[in-house]
């Protein structure tokens, strides 16, 4: 096997994408995960010379992680003297997911607003290209149907001029894990690197049901609870699902019924395949307590031990 050189591969995104954005302007669809900020670095190398050819932009989707689109904006601004370019479509789709409870029909509503607002934003800023950071396992797990990924269109089926769109996808030939080797290239912070893998559509596949501003807020800050705790490198993933059904707990010396959380933590090196990881019981009976605790309304949190094949690493 040819052994993989990022610098080489930067070299030759970095021509690509300049023959095909000459004298144009390119939006660069930033989530603040480790993907999109390569492909952002990609694109400003790429268009270095023609000072605001290249947008970054965030959506705002209320379905993200505690303070994730602040302390990315924070880092534009503090490496790249760059403004990003924020739009507050909290409301938008959160509302479009009410009643909503189907896997699949989840991903495909967060997929149609996503890259309607996109249209809008590339009107908008009369741009012509969208470089988005979309990898190799995201197709593969949509061509075999495994489950459709919201980023990948033309494996779906999806003319992505239907929206407008001319699409740059750079990394649609890299696992994760030569994502990080890229990013190691362009010396992004090790404080981004360890950043987990997060499902484009958010919170909306880490909460089974319906998807509500309540229940949004419940499986944030089990998030932000569970991914303070984990720090071991060989973890590729750890993170909490909110469950439909509910659980008979003791509260203040009295049953209520509440909610359950599953935690998932799982060892992968691509995504591809992952088994469950052996956290050692007091590190998972301090998150089960903190949990318990400090989130009103939760009575019951389980572990999941399910390998990948035959489940997925997300529940949704």
């Amino acid at each position: 096997m040819e052994r993989f050189e990022p610098r080489k591969f930067v070299a030759r995104k970095i021509q690509a994408l300049r023959s095909h954005a000459s004298g144009k302007r390119v939006i660069v669809a930033v989530s603040g995960g480790i993907d999109s900020m390569v492909c952002f670095e990609i694109a400003r190398n790429a268009t270095i010379k023609q000072e605001g050819q290249t947008i970054p932009f965030i959506i705002d989707t209320g379905l993200m992680r505690q303070n994730e689109v602040k302390q990315t904006e924070e880092y534009f601004r503090k490496k790249y003297n760059i403004e990003l370019q924020r739009w507050d479509k909290q409301n938008e789709f959160i509302s479009a997911l009410k009643g909503i409870v189907s896997p699949e029909e989840k991903r495909k509503t967060f997929r149609d607003i996503f890259y309607r607002i996109i249209s809008q934003a590339m009107r908008s800023y009369a741009a012509d290209i969208l470089v988005q950071g979309t990898i190799l396992s995201d197709i593969i797990e949509t061509q075999k149907g495994i489950k459709t990924h919201f980023n990948v269109l033309h494996e779906a089926g999806i003319n992505p001029a239907n929206y407008g769109l001319s699409l740059f996808e750079p990394l649609k030939e890299l696992t994760k894990s030569r994502v990080r080797m890229v990013a190691r290239s362009f010396a992004i912070p090790p404080k981004f690197l360890r950043i987990q893998p997060f499902p484009g559509p958010g919170f909306a596949l880490r909460i089974t049901g319906e998807v509500t501003f309540e229940r949004v807020a419940k499986i944030r800050k089990a998030t932000e609870i569970v991914e303070s705790e984990l720090m071991s490198p060989k973890i590729f993933q750890g993170f909490p699902v909110l469950l439909t059904d509910k659980a008979t707990g003791i509260q203040n010396e009295s049953a209520f019924v509440g909610d359950i959380i599953a935690i998932r933590i799982v060892e992968s090196k691509d995504s591809l395949s992952a088994r469950s990881y052996r956290i050692p019981w007091i590190k998972m009976d301090k998150i089960a307590k903190r949990i318990l605790t400090e989130i009103p309304g939760i009575a019951r949190v389980l572990y999941d031990v399910t390998s990948k094949p035959p489940g997925t690493i997300e529940f949704v």
